[in-house]
């Protein structure tokens, strides 16, 4: 019996490892080959306020973006056929670089987003990238074989995600001046909120301090060398409880608007932030044990 459940759960590892690197093809090829009307696709993907022109930038950003994807999909064939890792997922070294290879696509995909201010999509890429980063450290947990480069910068990506998805909202509301403060009177003007001490403004000053506090924990952490995977992290740590508390905070001000839509999505910013911490730490807690009984 357990045997068979053993293969039942290497065929399922194979099957979704074979439709992710088909959905990496299809899209690594229209990154690298679509013309600037289907990188525009791209760019406007779950958009409300769809962007008609594309600068070079974000062009390039998009190529770079299918060439990660095209690198893990090579991965996942060499780790299917050639080693046959889905068999043995201790051994998925081939996998696991892949899966990184994933996320480092879905970190710059989502950086445009927020470079093009669009949110929706900058929210999609978020939980891609989220749902990857735990699937991996799953890989991790596995005991599977790594080295030192991987364990160097398998955590970057997600540094970068954290630093663009706090950093630049809050840079906004610090120093985007009374056009971007007046858009948030407006829109909780005739909720409590406006009625507290200090008003909607204070609230979004707090905010955007809030948001701004978690790249300087991450810079603190990244320069205290939290960043290689089993190191401790105790800023990094403060980073993603800040993450959870300011998303909680973002998520609570859509539902005080009735937003249901907005909020459920901005729900799920906390919990994937959470899952991240949990599985992180349970990671380096697992690899510390597996440490003193060698």
């Amino acid at each position: 019996m357990l045997k068979f459940q053993k293969n039942i759960v290497s065929a399922a590892v194979a099957v979704v490892a074979f439709w992710l690197c088909a959905f990496s093809v299809a899209h690594a090829w229209g990154m690298l080959s679509g013309d600037q009307s289907q990188l525009l696709d791209y760019q406007n993907v779950l958009s409300k306020e769809p962007k008609e022109a594309l600068t070079t930038f974000v062009m390039m950003g998009f190529r770079l973006v299918g060439l990660f994807l095209g690198i893990g999909a090579l991965l996942i064939l060499a780790s299917l056929f050639l080693r046959r890792e889905f068999r043995q997922i201790q051994d998925a070294v081939l996998l696991k670089w892949a899966l990184l290879s994933f996320v480092i696509a879905g970190t710059i995909y989502g950086g445009l987003m927020r470079i093009v201010s669009n949110q929706q999509g900058a929210a999609l890429l978020f939980f891609f990238s989220m749902l990857l980063y735990l699937v991996l450290y799953s890989l991790v947990g596995q005991r599977t074989k790594t080295n030192g480069l991987f364990n160097s910068i398998v955590l970057l990506p997600l540094y970068a995600i954290l630093l663009y998805t706090m950093g630049m909202p809050g840079w906004a509301k610090i120093f985007g001046g009374d056009q971007v403060i007046n858009r948030y009177v407006n829109m909780f003007s005739q909720s409590f909120i406006a009625d507290l001490p200090g008003g909607t403004a204070l609230m979004i000053y707090i905010l955007g301090i809030l948001e701004l506090a978690v790249p300087a924990f991450l810079t603190i952490s990244l320069a205290s060398g939290e960043f290689k995977l089993y190191a401790d992290k105790i800023w990094f740590n403060y980073a993603l409880l800040l993450s959870i508390f300011t998303f909680g905070m973002l998520c609570f001000g859509l539902a005080v608007l009735l937003n249901f839509a907005g909020s459920t999505n901005l729900v799920f910013y906390p919990i994937f932030t959470l899952l991240i911490l949990v599985s992180l730490n349970k990671t380096i807690k697992r690899n510390k044990r597996y440490s003193d009984e060698a």
